[in-house]
């Protein structure tokens, strides 16, 4: 694996668009620490230094439609999943691409890409895994780390040894960089869409969800619904409304209420 391991940085998503022009496919930069890292809507990633995986993946993915690009975060998606899954923890992906243990964030994902006429011609997929953080600021409300989820599932006793996060990464990308493999010229990889759908928080559970002023032109709507899945075509999400309408979202369009 072609991983660039800094000690401090900017932002690794940064790193990789510096080198988007020479880098080879599924080149990484991973930091200890990034002075700027982002997150989606703009955020800041917040992380302690050298706690936590923050890492950055180029894809030069071959002949792959602008219209079929939430295949990249697809992959990364349920790549981190079967991950987590390795070390006994039963993580959900809350679309489209944020990772969480139970109602808590382990994991973000910022996916940002090139075209090149219709079709991809670099994606870069900036994640952030928290990994051996115990203690987070309090105006994050609800993140919690591999550690911690282990601990609270009572399958490891409290203040194990941290994980090495130069051994971890390589069995991490392993997961992703195995379904990426299988991305053919049609832009699928067999039973993805189905897997991904499967792993998704709060799916066909009654819940509180929120349609933003993206969708009312003005003000917050809160509503009730189920997530019945995504949409093939263009990733929108599906809610079925306690009136039996089928809602569609894209992405900022309708929040999560925690």
């Amino acid at each position: 694996m072609n991983i660039h391991w800094l000690k401090m940085t900017d932002s690794t998503n940064l790193d990789a668009w510096r080198n988007k022009d020479t880098a080879e496919d599924m080149t990484v930069w991973c930091a200890e620490y990034q002075t700027a890292g982002r997150g989606q809507r703009g955020n800041r990633w917040e992380s302690r230094q050298g706690e936590n995986l923050m890492f950055s993946i180029l894809f030069r993915p071959r002949d792959l439609k602008a219209a079929g690009q939430f295949v990249i975060s697809q992959i990364c998606s349920v790549g981190i999943v079967r991950y987590l899954s390795d070390l006994g923890l039963d993580a959900r992906i809350k679309w489209p691409n944020d990772i969480y243990i139970g109602d808590r964030k382990i994991c973000g994902m910022l996916i940002e890409n090139t075209l090149k006429g219709d079709t991809l011609a670099v994606s870069i997929a900036g994640i952030g895994l928290n990994v051996n953080q115990r203690v987070f600021p309090p105006e994050l409300p609800n993140p919690t780390s591999v550690l911690l989820s282990l601990e609270d599932a009572g399958t490891c006793r409290a203040g194990m040894s941290d994980f090495s996060l130069k051994d971890e990464l390589p069995g991490l990308l392993g997961r992703i960089f195995g379904l990426y493999g299988q991305l053919d010229g049609n832009g699928l990889v067999p039973g993805l869409e189905e897997e991904y759908v499967s792993m998704l928080y709060r799916k066909d559970v009654k819940a509180e969800f929120e349609e933003t002023e993206l969708i009312t032109g003005g003000g917050i709507r809160r509503f009730q619904g189920r997530i019945l899945g995504v949409e093939k075509d263009t990733a929108r999400l599906l809610v079925k409304k306690e009136d039996g309408q089928v809602a569609k979202y894209y992405f900022k369009e309708i929040r999560f209420v925690l």
